[in-house]
């Protein structure tokens, strides 16, 4: 399969089969193969694009009307007849069911899940086994002071010899071990270092059910610290509902775009959430970056997997996923710009 570059998600289906589909239904009728032209117009319809939008892609002139010329003449009637499509139900073919219908028959490949990578940390033993909460705020405020990094966080604390397992930048964690091996940082508020050492942990996981208690885990805010009044328009937030938002710094682009990633969680009926997701651009943007997609990979109670994904255009402000899941459901969020790709994890 040779995807052009200007289609890459046409991967996410089964080309090869559906455009030997296509010709099959043109030998029956004694008629060639589909060109490679062709082949490009359907790339461009199977990820959403109007043959306005193929066209400009394509780097076409025009308002599409060749693109539409040559689905109504050459494709869409092969794509009938492999779906069993009425004609005289829609004339024209919409096209947003016919990739649900597509996909029921099996044309789109299946959503794999990502690798989650691991977080580098550092782990940092103490010579003390029971500091109190005010100790390790000190701690960690005289470290971010050596290091000279805000960044660095506890994200978690490990009893024995207490270790806390360190997460940040990979500048602030570098530095603070070479103050440690250097011997010029021996103690933190008085209490001697053991040692500190670089280490790799899995993902964290946001538990979603901790936020109705108040408890947050760092980097996440609340939507008026994230959003400006015209885009907290969009967020309807009901009594009861918990919504946060976090900046996603990872995904700068030469023009110097950010985005805002937003979640809310609705109570349901038996034990149920309602889990909306949204992307914005910053504040101080009037759209996302185009082309940048949110992609969504659900595992429930039983195991299964299930994912969606969906791409923003040239002018959307906000993009948006819902789904409804059940207490101790996984599920992941990953967002796409180019080789960029940020992941978060949660647990409902």
């Amino acid at each position: 399969m040779n995807l052009p570059e200007s289609f890459p998600e046409a991967a996410r289906w089964n080309i090869d089969k559906l455009i030997s589909d296509i010709n099959a239904v043109r030998s029956k009728y004694k008629k060639g193969e589909i060109t490679e032209v062709h082949k490009d117009y359907l790339y461009g319809a199977l990820v959403g694009y109007s043959p306005k939008d193929i066209s400009h892609k394509l780097g076409l002139h025009g308002d599409g009307k060749g693109v539409r010329a040559a689905f109504s003449k050459d494709i869409n009637p092969c794509i009938r007849e492999l779906l069993d499509y009425p004609k005289e139900l829609d004339k024209s073919m919409n096209w947003q069911r016919t990739l649900v219908l597509l996909e029921k028959a099996g044309y789109k490949l299946p959503f794999s899940s990502p690798d989650y990578p691991d977080d580098s940390v550092t782990k940092i033993k103490l010579d003390s086994d029971n500091p109190s909460v005010n100790d390790l705020q000190n701690i960690l405020a005289k470290i971010q002071e050596m290091t000279q990094d805000k960044s660095i966080e506890i994200r978690d604390i490990r009893t024995g010899c207490i270790e806390l397992v360190l997460s940040g930048s990979s500048e602030g964690l570098k530095r603070l071990e070479s103050l440690v091996q250097s011997g010029e940082l021996k103690e933190l508020n008085g209490v001697r270092i053991i040692s500190a050492d670089s280490a790799v942990e899995p993902s964290r996981v946001v538990r979603l059910s901790n936020w109705f208690d108040n408890l947050v885990e760092s980097g996440w805010q609340t939507l008026e610290q994230v959003l400006n009044p015209r885009q907290l328009q969009f967020e309807i937030i009901r009594n009861g509902d918990i919504s946060k938002g976090k900046l996603i710094d990872r995904t700068m682009l030469d023009d110097g775009f950010a985005v805002v990633l937003t979640l809310k969680q609705e109570r349901l009926a038996n034990d149920s959430f309602d889990i909306v997701l949204r992307l914005y651009s910053t504040p101080e943007k009037n759209h996302l970056p185009s082309g940048i997609k949110m992609r969504m990979f659900y595992r429930d109670s039983n195991n299964n997997e299930v994912g969606t994904d969906i791409k923003a255009g040239s002018s959307d402000e906000w993009i948006k996923l819902n789904f409804t899941g059940k207490s101790g459901d996984e599920f992941a969020v990953e967002i796409v710009k180019g080789d960029i790709s940020v992941i978060d994890r949660f647990v409902i």
